[in-house]
């Protein structure tokens, strides 16, 4: 008898290099057990796959019925000791190699067909656009981009840039794919066959991925910010999901206003709320751009200094506006500073004054609790009118015509008419744990504007 395992593995790869098509061959294991029946044969995409058929027990005990509907390459005896029909079957060998191994042979088929290099390139299923200067420019076209070639085995790596854009809650699915290889049809328009499908739900943005072959039939794709899983659709349903062209995402200019008076805790807790919302608007995928907008109350006690409304960022990226927010938190206070209402209607003023289209659809979002100084006298609440008279009904119509969206994140106590107006849109108290994905929602910050499932080249 043959020894050793690299000789197993020898006929087991020369044999998979061989069959194409439907062609399939068997090879046995013959144990102390009984004996183990393997059918190696490659599917529709070349990949090799392995099964057990079931072998009647006449057959088992028949050599002549054995060596004609089985019809091993070869055999592998992992065991001294084996039940008499494998002697018998073993005595009638004909010609068919038999090696001698302790490895089970399900391992070494396990480890051939994991060394067997690709019989065809691997391609990631991508969306490309029709390039300007063409008919139908701009359209979307479901293709394939390669990330192995014919011939490479496991272990190979390839980096490849894709960008992901904003789709619905199955999130973006990653397939690896091959062609159906057709003389008649040129390799551009051959049809794709899914080789793996997995999704992520993976913010919008573009990343630098590595795609590495396990073995055949197995991708791992290295980089992506979510976890991939198995995608439970189909792939006839997720390859028809292609939009005939991207829709532009709307420009949005997110405008946080901060009230800074009151406890520290009470501040931090405003920063952070306006911070996650600053990060979930930035995954949607959209042109963003957010503005900062400080205030405090107007110096009423002798000798308390002005503190004018502040604007740290006007426009800026989510980055430096989240920095610039958490700059506050630093900001010095005065004990004595007026308690009962604070600049919100300045604040207001500034906005509307520095407000333009360019930016993108303004969204107002107002972190606070005391209501804004009025802009007369007010018998009825006895708060100190605004030094410079500004009205802030005025300033949010003011806003408001601009086609602004309203949120609010106030505090537990603050239940003024203001509120009301300023949480048009959105409302949630500050002190509570807020559902920031759907504040973002209501204030159209987060959408989904179509289902894009297929990642782009970039």
């Amino acid at each position: 008898m043959i020894g050793a395992e690299d000789e197993v593995h020898d006929s087991l790869s020369e044999e998979l290099d061989r069959i194409t098509g439907n062609a399939a061959f068997a090879v046995a294991e013959f144990g102390a057990a009984g004996a183990a029946i393997w059918r190696l044969y490659r599917d529709e995409n070349g990949t090799p796959r392995a099964e057990q058929p079931s072998v009647p027990q006449s057959v088992m005990k028949d050599p002549d019925a054995f060596y004609r509907d089985v019809d091993p390459v070869f055999i592998v005896r992992t065991s001294a000791a084996l039940p008499d029909n494998l002697f018998d079957l073993l005595a009638a060998a004909r010609g068919v190699p038999v090696y001698e191994c302790r490895k089970p042979l399900e391992d070494q088929i396990r480890k051939a067909i994991t060394d067997s290099p690709l019989p065809l390139p691997y391609e990631l299923a991508v969306f490309r656009q029709v390039p300007p200067g063409r008919p139908d420019a701009g359209r979307l076209v479901l293709a394939g981009h390669q990330i192995f070639p014919p011939g490479v085995t496991h272990g190979y790596r390839v980096a490849v840039r894709v960008r992901c854009e904003p789709t619905d809650g199955d999130g973006t699915v990653f397939a690896v794919v091959t062609r159906e290889r057709r003389p008649d049809i040129p390799p551009n328009d051959q049809a794709l066959r899914p080789v793996q499908i997995q999704s992520a739900m993976v913010p919008a943005g573009t990343y630098e991925i590595s795609a590495e072959l396990a073995r055949p039939g197995r991708v791992l794709l290295h980089g992506l910010p979510g976890p991939l899983s198995k995608f439970t659709g189909s792939w006839d349903s997720v390859r028809h999901q292609v939009p005939d062209r991207l829709a532009a995402a709307e420009p949005v200019h997110l405008v946080c206003l901060v009230e800074t008076s009151g406890d520290d805790d009470r501040l931090e807790l405003r920063i952070d709320r306006l911070s996650q919302l600053i990060e979930e608007a930035e995954q949607g995928g959209g042109e963003l751009s957010v503005s900062v907008v400080a205030y405090g109350p107007h110096a009423v006690a002798w000798r308390v200094d002005e503190r004018q409304v502040a604007v740290p960022a006007w426009a800026a990226q989510g980055t430096r506006a989240v920095q610039e927010l958490r700059g506050l938190a630093r900001r010095p206070r005065d004990p004595r500073e007026y308690r009962r209402a604070a600049q919100l209607e300045c604040a207001l003023e500034t906005v509307a004054r520095h407000l333009s289209e360019r930016d993108g659809r303004p969204v107002i979002v107002t972190a606070g609790g005391r209501p804004p100084h009025p802009h007369t006298m007010d018998t009825r609440t006895t708060i100190i009118p605004c030094p410079e008279r500004v009205n802030w009904k005025w300033q949010a119509d003011r806003i408001a015509s601009l086609g602004a969206s309203f949120g609010a994140l106030r505090d537990s106590g603050a239940r003024a008419d203001v509120w009301r107006t300023l949480g048009h849109d959105a409302m949630a108290t500050v002190d509570d744990a807020v559902d920031i994905p759907d504040f973002a929602v209501r204030l159209g910050l987060r959408t989904a504007a179509q289902v894009v499932p297929f990642p782009f080249i970039d």
